[in-house]
């Protein structure tokens, strides 16, 4: 998969690429975008933890813990965005989805919460940087009862938690699908998991589309 600087985030069929040449071409993108992820890694493992509390995927390299762009191109493509709709990113590392919004669906708008404030920061940085704009994304852990996401039309969960944390996400927005209907994209295998186990509110409504990273769900 080539990289270029003209159509930076490509759109092609799922099928067209292996996942190991679409994180190649995710490395390429960050490079070009500016980012100095492995900096902020190497800050992020120095910081104190408290052990088995959290989980922010500090032991995976970069692209293990992120969704290639063009796959984040196609997720988006398969929803059918409608102009002002709010996309919120439950997990979402460095907002690589926020500059795939920004390029090709400029009217919808994001919304980002990561545990780990240096992403955000480095994220804001970034998107400051090729747009002048500000990057509405905030550190926040997701697993607090007094923490609920914003009403929107569409979510994502990229595993970014253990089981408890992921359930309690759900849970939540659940409350939220009582107000209007909403999608769910899960990626990864414990999301998927969990919703299939306890949340038939998501599966039984309207049929999921599933592919091999990712599912689609619609309450």
């Amino acid at each position: 998969m080539k990289f270029d600087p003209q159509n930076p985030f490509p759109l092609l069929p799922l099928t067209d690429y292996a996942y190991h040449e679409a994180q190649a071409h995710a490395a390429l993108v960050d490079d070009w975008l500016g980012f100095q992820c492995l900096e902020v890694e190497t800050q992020i493992r120095a910081l104190p933890k408290n052990a088995g509390e959290h989980q922010n995927w500090e032991h995976l390299s970069l692209q293990a813990f992120q969704t290639p762009y063009c796959e984040i191109h196609n997720i988006l493509d398969l929803l059918r965005l409608q102009p002002s709709q709010h996309i919120v990113d439950l997990g979402c590392a460095y907002a690589r989805m926020a500059f795939v919004l920004q390029r090709h669906y400029p009217n919808c708008s994001f919304t980002g919460f990561e545990l780990e404030a240096l992403r955000v920061q480095e994220a804001q940085r970034v998107f400051f940087h090729h747009t002048g704009r500000n990057l509405n994304a905030q550190a926040q852990d997701l697993s607090p009862t007094e923490f609920s996401p914003p009403l929107a039309d569409i979510y994502f969960i990229f595993d970014f938690g253990n089981q408890r944390a992921v359930e309690k996400t759900l849970n939540d927005l659940k409350d939220l699908a009582r107000r209007q209907p909403i999608t769910v994209v899960a990626r990864g295998k414990l999301s998927r998991f969990c919703i299939h186990k306890d949340h038939a509110w998501l599966t039984s409504i309207e049929e999921p589309q599933h592919f091999a990273h990712f599912s689609i769900y619609r309450s």
